[in-house]
């Protein structure tokens, strides 16, 4: 029943978004709109932060901030974020914090660092600069 709602809210959301994000547009996107546009914005960025850092098949994910600048007419925004997942074969618990870039055409870019992480006995190798400290 789930998946078949986000299918649903995906198809209304890509039919809406051409219109809700034209540049002319002088309106500000309707509730729908921003809820869809949420939604979508939300699992793309959690793709990325899996991509980005390897994580695994997830538990859990809380997040525990999630902050959108004023977003403007040609629907770019950006978003902040902080996020703690809980991994399913290692039951690793691991706290990210970041900025979600989405384009006007719905390109996702994410930059996030790595805060914290315990649990699932080896640690996740993680470059020095995705670490903040």
């Amino acid at each position: 029943m789930i998946k078949v709602a986000a299918s649903v809210a995906l198809v209304v959301g890509l039919v809406a978004a051409p219109s809700a994000m034209a540049a002319d547009n002088s309106r500000p996107m309707g509730w729908l709109a921003q809820t869809i546009r949420g939604a979508v914005v939300f699992h793309s960025c959690t793709e990325r932060l899996k991509d980005k850092f390897g994580i695994g098949p997830l538990t859990a994910i809380d997040i525990t901030h999630m902050d959108s600048n004023s977003e403007d007419l040609s629907g770019a925004m950006d978003v902040k974020f902080e996020v703690v997942t809980l991994e399913k074969k290692t039951q690793r618990r691991s706290r990210f914090v970041g900025v979600c870039h989405v384009g006007r055409e719905g390109e996702t870019r994410i930059d996030a660092r790595l805060v914290s992480q315990n649990g699932g006995g080896v640690a996740r190798r993680v470059p020095a600069d995705r670490i903040s400290g």
